[in-house]
This record gives C-alpha cells, structure tokens and sequence, in this order.
C-alpha cells in the first residue's frame, strides 16, 4: 500500500514537473513504404510521460511512425484530448476491443495480440511510456530497412541471441520463482527446445518485423511455456516470455547492444548519460533524480 502510494506521489510530481512538454508542437505521422507502427499500452496518469517518450523516440528516428495507442480501460475525456492535440492521426483501440486467444489476459497480452495483428503488414514497434530517446538510434532505421526485429535486453542479460538449451543450462543457478526464470531454466523439458532459439529481452522496446508472425503463432509459444510453467503462466512476465520468443525465433532478429540501450537499474557503475535509449523501469524509474533531469533537457530540445 505505501509503495503505490509512493509510486503515485511520485508520478504525479513527475507529471507536474514535465508540464512543458504540453506546449511541444503535435507529431504528425508520416506516409509513405514501409509502413511502421508505433503502439504502446497507456493508462491515465502516464499521458505526459508517454507523449514524451514518442517525441523523442520520432525526433532521434528521423521519422514520424503511425502511432497505435492501447487504452487499458482508464483513459480520460481529457486524456483522449490531449493524445488528438498532440498526436492527431493516432488511433486509440479500447483493450475490450481486442479479440480473445488461446493465451493468458491482461499484463500487456492484449498489446501482443494487437501487435500480432498489425504487423502482417506493417513493421511494428512496441515503446513503452517510461522510455527515453537521447541520442542517436541508428541501429533501429537499419532494422526497419532491413525488416529484422529487435529487442531491448534485459538487465545483465547474455547479449545474444541463442538456442533455447544453451539458455536453459545457463540459467539453472536461478532460483527465482518469477515466471520468467521459471520458464528458463526449464526450456530443457521441452523437446521443441533443440531447434527453438531464446532472448532474454525486455519487451518495454521492442521491433518486429512485418509479416514475421500471426496470433497462432502467439498462441504456440503460449501453450508450450504453459507446459513447463502450469498456472504460473497466467502471473505478470509470461508476455515478456512470449515477446522474446517471438523475436528470437525470427530470422536475422537482432539483439540491441547494452548499454546504449538499456534499463534504468540506477547501478553506480554504468554511465546512464551516454546511452541513447533508456527504459526507465518501475523499481527504480525516479532514483537519483536521473528521469526527471533527462525529461527536462529533452522537452527543452522540443520546443527549440
């Protein structure tokens, strides 16, 4: 109870705090092939913070995608207002509007199947709103000419993409009972884990390529981690799991390099001022006042 009311206290002076960024001019989407998708999952408090993480994310991209928005059901007449002000072609779907599947519901599993559905003909690239881009993302515009996905990687994660039983011995050691490290160290059990690759990516930021998978092929990732992971797999992560092996098992995806993109964990000994992308993450988004003071010199770059 007192940590959400923290993390509220919190947002809400973030929010105060980063008020400028309401007098940016609105990002109008470009036209034109390839067609890319910007979709994120929002909720009402997190307006500001999203709108911030768009423009700087387009301004470094050098181009204005089509945005996707994902209401989770808490969005406001003033939120909407704002989102048509400053995104007016964007597209706000209701989470009630997306069709069910054969997989969990909630935690984000509704922004994996819009995705699925979007991306038979787009290249579609899921951001989320405690995100910032501060430098330059080359890698990401290679990706998109290329049509190869992409993730963000996890904290202190193995920096490539490997098999999923090279996955599984390594991660033995890791007791955790999240279902994420569940579902690792038992990718062995499987027998479709010899000819089945794993990243340990952070679906906070994350690209994939058009026409690289469809709902059924959500669906088989979902029932087969089921089998290893029992009623586990319906708690918060098994999307993340999903996303990542999606992503693994397309050709040519690519693991982005740490740590000009990363997570913010606030470790003393990684220098967050020379990263060009950062996920700032729930646990730690708001320590050392980094998010803030990146927020700020970043709006004042929008309004220039």
């Amino acid at each position: 109870m007192f940590f959400r009311a923290r993390r509220a206290l919190q947002r809400a002076r973030f929010n105060f705090q980063c008020r400028a960024l309401l007098d940016t001019p609105p990002l109008h989407a470009d036209t034109g092939v390839p067609r890319v998708a910007l979709v994120s999952m929002i909720c009402h408090g997190e307006v500001i913070m999203y709108l911030l993480a768009v423009k700087t994310f387009c301004r470094k991209l050098g181009r204005n995608p089509s945005i996707v928005l994902l209401d989770d059901g808490s969005l406001t007449k003033d939120d909407y207002a704002a989102i048509a002000h400053h995104l007016p072609e964007a597209t706000i779907v209701h989470i009630s509007k997306i069709a069910k599947a054969d997989c969990p519901t909630g935690s984000c599993w509704e922004r994996l199947l819009l995705i699925s559905d979007l991306v038979q003909d787009s290249y579609v690239i899921q951001i989320d709103s405690d995100t910032l881009t501060l430098n330059s993302i080359p890698e990401i515009n290679d990706c998109i000419s290329s049509n190869r996905s992409f993730t963000l990687m996890g904290d202190r994660s193995f920096p490539e993409i490997e098999s999923m039983t090279s996955a599984s011995a390594r991660s033995k050691g890791n007791t955790n009972h999240m279902v994420q490290a569940v579902c690792e160290r038992s990718f062995d059990q499987l027998p479709e884990s010899v000819s089945l690759n794993y990243v340990r990516g952070n679906a906070g930021f994350a690209g994939f390529a058009s026409g690289s998978f469809d709902r059924q092929r959500v669906e088989f990732f979902s029932n087969l981690m089921r089998r290893i992971a029992k009623e586990k797999w319906d708690e918060w992560g098994s999307e993340q799991v999903t996303s990542s092996l999606l992503i693994a098992n397309t050709k040519g995806a690519y693991a982005l390099s740490f740590p000009k993109y990363l997570s913010y964990w606030a470790h003393p000994d990684v220098d967050y001022t020379q990263a060009s992308f950062i996920h700032f993450i729930g646990p730690h988004r708001y320590d050392n006042g980094f998010y803030l003071k990146s927020a700020k010199k970043m709006i004042a770059l929008l309004k220039g």
